[in-house]
């Protein structure tokens, strides 16, 4: 089968080549022929090795979490799809890429698409919009009449996360551009704030909570504007020891979390408020959710370029830029 991947950690170019095709090895695994994918800038963190912490696969490795595709066969114990189902989901852990033409996924990963879910969609909806649902439902626990102040909300992840947190009854502040204002209170944003043009520490009123996706700094002076008691959950951040003892890493590991987020513990600690880093894991009844809203009308997937396979090097740099608005699809069968 086609496929992308790397060879090595920090290969910068994609390699477009061919491997085998992937064969289901237990009961509960779905095979999937993949019609589109979408690119994350996790993607190129796992390309760079950032992540080798936290994953650990063999080379050569294919690249890609998100995917939609046609089910070509199941294990005997699969019950929620069927043969010729249309399915979407975020792969395995163990078991990542969906930049190929097949792949082998779990069943509970993965769920089928409402016939409303355009392709595009579909492909673009489960990383981030697992990300958005588990930091707002999962790590804080959010209630009407609760606040939260939303990083980057004209990110994939941060558009799904105002909108959830709005049909959750949170008043909604967030961070981006001047030219993304308008789009992002049609979303449901009560405040958002020109990140070129003032200090959010100095406009902000305190918050319940903060979802952080650019880390450093940002993730620092975060800590300012959280009420005592709130929490402020990042997936740009270090890990902590806890999330590492939660992980299951071994003590080395878990020390060197402990090492490397002092300066967020001390921001933590001074605060009075919890700190906590998010590492999405896949879900497909939490996927079923977020399509039935989608479907609805309720939630809007912003789509920004669509990429041929053979241009998946083009895709990637592009996400590299920082400059995408809303997701970036690949259409594997192309």
């Amino acid at each position: 089968m086609k496929a992308a991947y790397i060879e090595r950690y920090g290969q910068e170019q994609l390699t477009l080549g061919q491997l085998p095709k992937p064969k289901i090895t237990s009961a509960k695994q779905v095979l999937v022929k993949v019609l589109k994918a979408s690119v994350n800038p996790v993607d190129l963190k796992i390309q760079s090795g950032k992540l080798r912490p936290l994953l650990h696969f063999p080379m050569p490795l294919i690249l890609g979490n998100d995917y939609v595709g046609i089910v070509e066969d199941i294990g005997e114990d699969v019950k929620s799809v069927e043969i010729g189902q249309l399915v979407f989901g975020r792969i395995s852990k163990k078991q990542i890429g969906t930049f190929c033409e097949y792949l082998v996924d779990e069943e509970n990963n993965l769920a089928a698409v409402l016939s409303a879910l355009t392709l595009q969609e579909a492909a673009g909806l489960p990383l981030v919009g697992l990300t958005a649902y588990q930091a707002l439902f999962e790590k804080m626990k959010a209630k009407s009449g609760q606040s939260i102040l939303i990083h980057a909300g004209a990110g994939g992840v941060g558009s799904l996360l105002i909108q959830l947190a709005k049909m959750q009854g949170l008043t909604v502040i967030t961070t981006a551009s001047q030219r993304n204002h308008a789009w992002l209170y049609s979303l449901g944003a009560d405040q958002v704030i020109d990140y070129h043009k003032n200090d959010f520490t100095e406009v902000c009123p305190p918050v319940d909570y903060v979802f952080d996706t650019i880390g450093q700094e940002t993730l620092l002076r975060s800590f300012k504007v959280v009420k005592p008691g709130g929490k402020v959950v990042s997936v740009s951040g270090l890990p902590d020891e806890k999330f590492a003892k939660d992980y299951g890493l071994n003590i080395i590991w878990q020390k060197l979390f402990k090492l490397g987020s002092y300066k967020i513990r001390k921001a933590s600690q001074k605060a009075k408020a919890d700190y906590e880093f998010l590492f999405m894991h896949p879900d497909g009844k939490q996927l079923e959710k977020l399509d039935e809203l989608v479907a609805d009308k309720e939630l809007e997937v912003r789509l920004d370029k669509e990429f041929a396979f053979n241009d998946l090097q083009a895709a990637c740099d592009y996400v590299a830029t920082g400059h995408a608005n809303g997701k970036v699809i690949i259409d594997v069968v192309g």
